[in-house]
Order: structure tokens, then C-alpha cells, then sequence
């Protein structure tokens, strides 16, 4: 195909299922527990304080004494601002030109309740089984459809669901180990404004060489005219290990690895409005001039001799999307200063340097990955260059009497984002967050937890591009903006010992 139709709006290069919705950087979710959150989820992998060790360490579950079950959820409430700058339309046309067309978007992140539940029981001194349903990763975000950054982001939806059997074995009286099995369900979901036809407005003269061209001058081409989306899904697997060492009655290490998961999300990639679809081709350039034309977008295989005016249908196409859930490390570190206060310390790695790219692919030839121009079945393209993360974090419980403790915590959570690549659909940037909690216990038996957090988040600005599939930026569509963002969370779970 020997036309650049990919530096118009209509390629789709700008796709991705990220963003960042809760308290963890990148798409991670760290809302595995209630009784996690009062002290910024600092030790965990060396606490055991019920059977959400089953995430956090499963050779923890060495340590209980009898079956047990924690269930709850955490709300997550964000406040994203964005504030627009400029938009250059695939014409290289501000939009300062395309009056009364735009907005920032409106709320971009909905309040979302992340559930969980664990079991864990004792098979004897030695052997403790357990299982988990649990959010580990997850992003939504939604930009109304007359967002400035509409043709690079518009809504992003990602779930996932991980059902984890688990295992604990007592080597001797201080040490333990652990593991599981991830199967891990995921789906997502993304659109984004398409912007066809560029609008370039008659008085700019010679100022830009498709002013000539009359057809790009009437209103109704402001904006955009077509939303393009695509939904997918797909069951994948991983593991964890989990070490757990008392190095003193006092004093407790946990070290726990979790490694990456590899989905290839398979769905359907379609234009919502997919008939009488018309695309304008500005990159033919001709003895110095630009031919511009309409094209059919039934046979787009040379857009320069397509006729003006002619309409054209896209069908649906089926596509994947590679995506990476990474791998990580924590370790942790817990000490008892006396019989009611315990401090509690930790980091994490995570690899998302392993979160280079991402992609929508066809799998097989369609109208959509012809019309992107990318060239090899490709969608979309859009470049991530991820780089690893830590997140820091401490904490400290304190047992009032039988019925009551309290926690605090506070950590700080890099963000992968390389700055150079952030986008519109990742509104993320590093993190400070503080947290409290309590336990009510009422019996023996049964426990209550509360956890309250809030994470503030450094402002931001943002300059997103298209890429090639070389990673070489695309004339000419560009969008620049703001970001303020913080979030409050809260969780609530029950535990009960049988």
C-alpha cells in the first residue's frame, strides 16, 4: 500500500487497554485485602493475620491453626483532571481552528468496588491448602465524545479475574514455603473517535498546502465523524512461590515471586458507524502538490485514485491484542518492638519493562489494518517502553486489647510510565499514599476489617503522537494537555475462623 493514510486520525495506533484506576501504578491493583490496606500493605508477605495470606504469601497459611475465610471489597474513588492544551488534527491543523468542538472530556475514571475472597484450612503440622478469587490487575477509564484527546483515547476498560489454589508446607518450626497456580480470566474493552475527513479552514491560504482543496473547508468536518472499537478475552495461567522465615520469635522475613501472565485477547475490531464511511488520503504528494481524494473503504489499495465522493463499507475484523501481566518480587520485613506493637516494612519489583509495545492485530486481512496503513495486519501500534517499578512502603500495627487494633502505613509507588511515551489512556504518574485501619473482633471466631487510603499524584503534562511500525513518529495528528489526579480508597472485609 503506497499511500500514508496512517498519519490521518483513522490509525488506530493509538489503542490501549491501560490505565491506571486505583491505588498501584501502572494497571496493577494492590486492593487484595481490607486488613492490607490499614498499613499501606507494608509486611504483608510477612503477616499473617488471616487467610488473605493465600495473595500475599501462601506459605503463610503454615501459620494458622484452623480453617479460616476473609471476604470483602475495597471502593476505589478517583478524581482525574484534565486539562486540555491543543489538538493537531491528522491535517496538521490546530484545534484552535475547530471552534466549539471540543472538551476535556468530562469524569474520566468511574467510582469501581474490587471484590475478593480467600480460604485457607490446615491439613495437618505440616501441609495447609487454600484458595483465592481475586482483582489482580484492572484499569477503566472513559472520555466523553467530544474529548480534545478523543482520537487517541476514548474509553479503556480492562478486568481481570485470577482463581488461585494454593499450598504451605512446614519445613521445621521457622521456616515455610508455599505456592500457586494463577488461572487468570481477562477481558477488555476500548474505543476511540476517529477523525476522517480533517477539517481545514479556507483563510489559511497558503499556509497549508490543503487549503486549495474546497472540500475540507464545509463545518460538518469538525470534529470527528466515526468511533472505532474493539472488545476481546482470554484464559491464561501463571504461578507464585512464597518463602516465609520467623528469624527471631520477634522478627519475620517473607519473601514472595509472582510470575508473568501472557493473554492474547481475541475479539472483533469494528467502526461503529460502518457504512457510507469516507477517508480523506493527505500523504501522496505529486510533483510537489498533494492529491487529495475520497476513498471507497471497501478496496483501499490505492486511496490516491479512489473517486471523490465515493462511500464505502468496513466489516468487522477479528484481531488480538497481546498483553503482558508482569512479573514481581516483594519482600518483606516484620518485627514485634512489644507484645502490642509490631512495625511492618517492604518493596516491590515489578517488570514492566517487559511492557514495551502494544497492539491490536488482525487476524485476518480486513478493510480496518488496511486503512491504518501500518503495514503487516497491524491495527494499532502504540509505543510503551515501560520501564520496572518499586514501591516502598511502611507500617505499623497496634493491638489495643482482644477486640481492637488500629494501623497505619504509608508507601510511595513509582510509576512505569516513560515520559516520553505517555498517552492519554494513562493518565499515571508517581504516588504517595497514606493509610489507616482497625480490626474489630467481637469473638474469637469472627473479625472485622477497615481500611481507609489516599494517594496523591503528582501533576503531570502529556504530548502523545502516532508511530510507525519502526517507532518513527507520524505527521501529523498530536495531542498535548494537563493531568491533575488523586484518589481515596476504602475496604471493608470479614473473617471468620471455623
Amino acid at each position: 500500500m503506497t499511500t500514508n493514510i496512517s498519519k490521518l486520525a483513522l490509525a488506530v495506533a493509538s489503542a490501549s487497554l491501560i490505565s491506571s484506576t486505583a491505588m498501584a501504578s501502572g494497571f496493577k491493583l494492590n486492593e487484595q485485602s481490607a486488613s492490607g490496606v490499614g498499613t499501606a500493605y507494608a509486611g504483608r508477605a510477612a503477616v499473617v493475620e488471616d487467610a488473605t495470606t493465600v495473595f500475599y504469601n501462601p506459605a503463610g497459611m503454615s501459620k494458622l491453626t484452623r480453617a479460616e475465610i476473609s471476604v470483602g471489597a475495597a471502593y476505589i474513588n478517583a478524581d482525574v483532571k484534565y486539562t486540555g492544551g491543543t489538538r493537531t488534527n491528522p491535517a496538521g491543523v490546530s484545534s484552535e481552528y475547530e471552534t466549539g468542538v471540543f472538551d476535556n472530556g468530562g469524569g474520566l475514571i468511574p467510582e469501581k468496588i474490587i471484590p475478593h475472597l480467600y480460604f485457607a484450612k490446615p491439613i495437618n503440622d505440616k501441609l495447609a491448602l487454600g484458595f483465592g478469587i481475586f482483582v489482580p490487575f484492572g484499569a477503566e477509564t472513559e472520555y466523553g465524545p467530544n474529548a480534545l484527546s478523543g482520537g487517541f483515547a476514548g474509553k479503556t476498560r480492562l478486568t481481570t479475574i485470577d482463581f488461585q489454589p494454593a499450598f504451605s508446607y512446614k519445613i521445621n518450626d521457622v521456616l515455610a514455603i508455599g505456592g500457586g497456580i494463577d488461572i487468570m480470566y481477562a477481558e477488555g474493552e476500548l474505543t476511540k473517535q476517529l477523525d476522517l475527513i480533517p477539517y481545514v479552514p479556507a483563510f489559511l491560504g497558503a499556509n497549508h498546502p490543503l487549503s486549495g482543496n474546497t472540500s475540507l473547508n464545509d463545518e460538518k468536518y469538525k470534529g470527528y465523524e466515526n468511533t472505532f472499537e474493539v472488545e476481546g478475552n482470554d484464559v491464561a495461567f501463571g504461578w507464585n512461590l512464597g518463602l516465609m522465615w520467623d528469624i527471631s520469635p520477634a522478627t519475620t522475613l517473607g519473601l514472595t515471586y509472582r510470575s508473568e501472565v501472557n493473554f492474547k485477547l481475541k475479539g472483533d475490531a469494528n467502526f461503529v458507524k460502518n457504512t457510507g464511511v469516507m477517508a480523506f488520503d493527505s500523504g501522496v504528494y505529486q510533483d510537489g502538490g498533494i492529491a487529495g481524494s475520497f476513498t471507497d473503504g471497501i478496496v483501499p489499495v490505492d486511496l490516491a485514485t479512489a473517486g471523490l465522493g465515493a462511500t464505502g463499507y468496513v466489516p468487522s475484523q477479528k484481531a488480538k491484542v497481546p498483553l503482558t501481566a508482569p512479573q514481581s518480587a516483594t519482600l518483606s520485613l516484620a518485627h514485634h518492638f512489644t507484645d502490642k506493637l509490631q512495625v511492618q516494612g517492604g518493596v516491590t519489583w515489578t517488570d514492566w519493562s517487559s511492557f514495551e509495545y502494544f497492539d491490536v492485530i488482525g487476524r485476518e486481512p480486513g478493510v480496518i489494518s488496511e486503512l491504518t496503513g501500518l503495514g503487516d495486519n497491524y491495527i494499532g501500534h502504540i509505543v510503551e517502553k515501560w520501564s520496572d517499578s518499586y514501591a516502598y512502603a511502611i507500617g505499623a500495627t497496634y493491638t489495643i486489647n482482644q477486640q481492637w487494633l488500629v494501623r497505619a502505613g504509608f508507601a510511595y509507588d513509582e510509576a512505569p510510565i516513560n515520559k516520553q511515551y505517555r498517552t492519554a489512556r494513562v493518565p499515571d504518574n508517581d504516588r504517595k499514599w497514606l493509610t489507616a485501619g482497625a480490626r474489630f473482633s467481637p469473638s474469637n471466631n469472627l473479625s472485622f476489617d477497615l481500611g481507609l487510603a489516599y494517594a496523591f499524584i503528582s501533576s503531570f503534562s502529556m504530548s502523545e503522537v502516532d508511530y510507525d511500525l519502526k517507532d518513527e513518529p507520524l505527521e501529523h495528528h498530536k495531542i498535548e494537555g494537563s493531568y491533575d489526579l488523586n484518589a481515596f480508597g476504602m475496604a471493608l472485609q470479614m473473617n471468620y475462623r471455623f
